[in-house]
Parts: C-alpha cells; structure tokens; sequence
C-alpha cells in the first residue's frame, strides 16, 4: 500500500532527509543495513537510496527501499535514472516499488559513465512524465543545481530546463550538494521570480577527507568558498581533524539555511550513519 507523497510533509514542517547509496555488485548489504539502522534512530522524514554510477545499482535499489521500509519503518525514495533505463524495465520496477509500498521517485538523468546507454529517456523531465502517464499514485521528486548544471551554458538557462521537470510533475525538488549557502539563497530567489514554487531540499555534503571532496566538486561543478579551502589546507592531511572541521563546516551551513528559511535539508551520508546522526543531533538541539 502505497503511502503519502514526500511533497505533503512539507505542510508541516522542515524536512530532515538522508541518501543512502546501495552495495556495489561485489559488496554486501552488511554496511548499508548498518547505516540504515543508525540512520533510522534519528527519525529523518524519509531516506532516498540511489542508483549505481551509470544505472549499474539498479537492481538493488528497490531492494535497499525495502530494508528500509520494513526493518526500520523508514519512509523510502527511490532513484530512477535515464541511463540504461526502458519503458518496459520502467514498468517493472514501477510494480516492484508498487507492491513493496514504495510511493516515491527520485527521477534522474543519471551519471554517465563508458558503460551508459540512453533507450526510451534521454532526460529527466521524460522520465517523470512517463512515471507521471503510467502510475500517477507515485510521487515524483526532482534534482536542482544551485550553481547550475555543468552542462548547461548559465543558470538561468538552466532554471529554464528545470521547468520541463515541473511540467512533468515534479513536486518536490533536492538540490545537488553545495557549500556557499549564498549561492543556494541566490539560486532560490531566482527560481521563485520564474514562478516555480515546489518546496526545495538544500543538499549538504559533510567533507570528511580532502580527495573526496575533489572528486566530487569534478562531477557536480560545485564551488569552494574560501572559509571551506582554508579548512581543507589546514586539516586535509589529518583523517581526524578533517572529519570534524568537515562536519562542523555542514552543521553551520545547515544552521544557517535553516535561519534563512530553506524548506528542507538532504544530507548526503555516503552511507556513514555516524554522521548523519552526529549533524542531525547537533542542529536539532
């Protein structure tokens, strides 16, 4: 039985979530379900479990959802990519979902890498239209770029293709991760003069080591702001200090969206419940 859409929760209140990533084809569940079981002490509004880069986690997407679902009554999003992706093996995973009582999707072009191929979906707003037409019941969920997309020649160009989502049905948006909370302010203002008001998770990113954050700043384009660089330079050589000057960096940054207003935040945990726990603890006292 299907439950509420995430778009309702924002009626109510700010909204906590997490992302939660499944195995690699060659791991277990084992540290996952341990990340799920810290993660659901914190009672966040839902969790979201993605894809594998290139669609090639697909397969355990829908069943990381029911982990979380059953074992930890964690209300579930679940990853849809372009990449690889059919109508018919859309369909599928939709009755999958259906019948597992998953009743919401996180629509997404998806990462590209040497082994992805486009079928029926070449973007994301194709795909949640198609979601849309087949099992209007599901909730659909969006990515937004506060910095812009990579590939999109400007912001506002970018703001312009985020309409395409909206017109397919997405009600509920998730930023990619950023670190200039002015940037994500600035990104809002502009979204809401073009008239699109769906509520807006503000995506944070805890940096626990320096390499992680350089490979993810190469994929998603995000900036450093100077205070971000200076921690890095100081910290980055020690694992420990790092990890704390990189946590207190998000909970200040989640402190300060929170003051200024932002609907929601999505914590990115790469599937370190201890974290998760540790920022959501400290911004909710």
């Amino acid at each position: 039985m299907l439950t509420m859409r995430t778009s309702e929760l924002f009626k109510k209140k700010t909204v906590f979530s997490v992302e939660v990533f499944p195995p690699k084809k060659t791991g277990t569940m084992e540290n996952v379900i341990r990340a799920l079981r810290i993660i659901s002490g914190i009672s966040p509004d839902f969790v979201s479990i993605t894809c594998g880069a290139g669609g090639s986690g697909g397969s355990s997407t829908s069943d990381v959802c029911s982990v979380a679902k059953d074992a930890f009554d964690l209300e579930t999003v679940a990853h849809f990519t372009c990449v690889n992706m059919t109508a018919e093996k859309c369909r599928e995973e939709l009755e999958i979902l259906s019948r597992k009582g998953i009743s919401n999707i996180l629509a997404l072009r998806g990462d590209i890498t040497d082994k992805s191929k486009f079928y029926d979906f070449m973007h994301a707003d194709e795909l949640a239209a198609f979601v849309r037409a087949e099992r209007p019941e599901f909730g659909l969920l969006g990515a937004c770029y506060p910095e812009g997309h990579v590939q999109a020649p400007s912001i506002d160009a970018d703001i312009d293709n985020l309409r395409f989502k909206i017109d397919a049905g997405v009600d509920h948006l998730i930023s990619q991760l950023f670190f200039d909370n002015a940037k994500f302010f600035s990104f809002m203002d502009k979204l809401r003069a073009k008239g699109i008001t769906v509520p807006v998770e503000a995506g944070i990113m805890p940096v626990l080591n320096a390499s992680q954050i350089k490979r993810m700043v190469s994929m998603c384009g995000s900036s450093i702001p100077y205070e971000l660089a200076r921690l890095i330079s100081l910290y980055g050589e020690n694992a420990a200090d790092m990890e704390k000057a990189g946590i207190d960096y998000a909970c200040a940054q989640i402190e300060g969206l929170l003051a200024g207003g932002a609907d929601g935040i999505h914590l990115y945990s790469m599937n370190r419940g201890d974290v998760a726990a540790e920022v959501f603890g400290r911004v909710r006292r």
